[in-house]
């Protein structure tokens, strides 16, 4: 994978290590801001370091790029699908354990990802130390804002090149919770999906696939159901992605898109499910194409911005509301821009993360040196002998307050409480 980190280097690269497992996996944390960092944590047999850094780098834009007070970070744990009930649990343990001190701190804040459910994160937390109820993590993530995030950013390319959503032709590489999604959204828009795929391989029909029925073939089969459904043929994962279509959208592993392939992509818009999808060499040779394609940190922040959003307050309508109000602004900015210009959107959208980041970074050190000269000054008054007891100890501990990093998170000074991050 030719990702290329940069000048700016991960904060913080792990080995995780279980005395009876051996090598588990890994954490990287890319970024801290204002003392913690947050990314999902997946699960795959042929995981490298290399990916969890490049994954880690892109939760850092994705919160840069949305204006969120948070680090990127991401977890990965080196272990294939068919593991047994029992050696699974033993694993995520073992992994929940080692990483313990990061969990518990603070410090790096998980999520699911691919290969990894919600049950999962439980036992990463028990191995961790805290005592949890497992009722706490279901439903927590259904790919639906995701989803949602890349819809509304295939809906404005579409707009922009003067196609029409009912007329352009869809192929969907990944059909877990997330392709899922993106798939239910498209067909209630009428558009036509031609092609999915699984890990078992792709189905394509010219003239379109019945998305209730592969939803209800995927609830019984999983990743077998393009075997069980029967009116399309049987092509290559290879094959979907070089199809003849308007709209291709990735949603499984890294690097899907890259130089061995790039020269035979036909779609006209290449809108991510997946992070990481392309090289930086792939994004710049699909540009030179003509070839519309918007990073997975731009498209696919759905996830991050309902969480954001829960915790201001809003409610599930409001959050679904204002994100295809205000997101597809965001994107149409994008466009605009990046065709006056003539560069990539994606090289726009990242000098605006980057920016943000630095903006973050520089604000948390300007709070911190604020908080010095206050604590100073209260540490001065709880010293003097004039003041009553009962205001000392008040003192003392507002000043214990102050200095735990793990509190008081301060958001960003523009953020207009329902709507600065999108």
């Amino acid at each position: 994978m030719t990702h290329s980190l940069g000048e700016f280097r991960p904060q913080l690269v792990l080995n995780v290590m279980d005395r009876e497992l051996g090598l588990l996996g890994y954490v990287v944390i890319d970024r801290t801001i204002d003392g913690c960092s947050s990314g999902g944590i997946r699960m795959t047999s042929d995981l490298t370091l290399d990916e969890v850094a490049n994954l880690a780098r892109e939760m850092t834009l994705k919160f840069g790029f949305l204006n969120i007070p948070c680090g990127g970070a991401k977890a990965g744990i080196i272990a294939s699908s068919s593991l047994s009930k029992e050696k699974r649990r033993q694993v995520l343990l073992g992994f929940g354990k080692s990483l313990g001190p990061l969990l518990l701190s603070g410090i790096y804040r998980p999520g699911t990802d691919m290969g990894t459910s919600p049950e999962d994160l439980y036992y990463i937390w028990r191995g961790a130390g805290r005592k949890v109820r497992p009722e706490v993590f279901q439903n927590t993530e259904s790919g639906y804002y995701a989803a949602l995030t890349v819809f509304i950013t295939a809906e404005k390319l579409i707009d922009y090149l003067g196609l029409s959503l009912p007329n352009c032709s869809v192929a969907i590489e990944g059909f877990g919770k997330l392709g899922l999604s993106v798939a239910r959204l498209f067909s209630d828009a009428c558009a036509k999906i031609v092609a999915i795929s699984t890990i078992e391989g792709a189905i394509y029909n010219p003239e379109g696939l019945n998305i209730s029925k592969l939803i209800t073939l995927k609830n019984k089969f999983n990743d077998k159901v393009i075997a069980n459904y029967r009116d399309a043929e049987m092509i290559t994962k290879e094959e979907l992605l070089t199809l003849d279509v308007d709209v291709l959208i990735p949603c499984a592993g890294p690097d899907t898109l890259n130089l061995a392939n790039i020269p035979h992509l036909k779609a006209k818009i290449i809108v991510p499910g997946a992070n990481i999808a392309a090289t930086g060499e792939a994004e710049n040779l699909m540009f030179e194409r003509g070839i519309h394609y918007v990073p997975g940190f731009v498209s696919n922040c759905g996830e991050i911005l309902k969480h954001f959003l829960l915790a201001q307050g809003l409610g599930e309508k409001d959050i679904q509301k204002m994100i295809k109000e205000r997101f597809g602004r965001k994107i149409s900015n994008l466009l605009e821009i990046s065709y006056k210009r003539g560069i990539p959107l994606g090289r726009i959208a990242r000098k605006i993360s980057w920016q943000r980041v630095k903006n973050m970074e520089e604000r948390r050190e300007s709070d911190l040196r604020d908080k010095g000269l206050l604590l100073k000054m209260l540490t001065k008054l709880s010293r003097s002998n004039f003041l009553p007891y009962k205001i000392t100890v008040m003192l003392k501990w507002f000043m214990k307050f102050m200095t735990n990093p793990y509190v008081n998170r301060t958001l960003p000074k523009d953020y207009k409480g329902d709507s600065s991050a999108i």
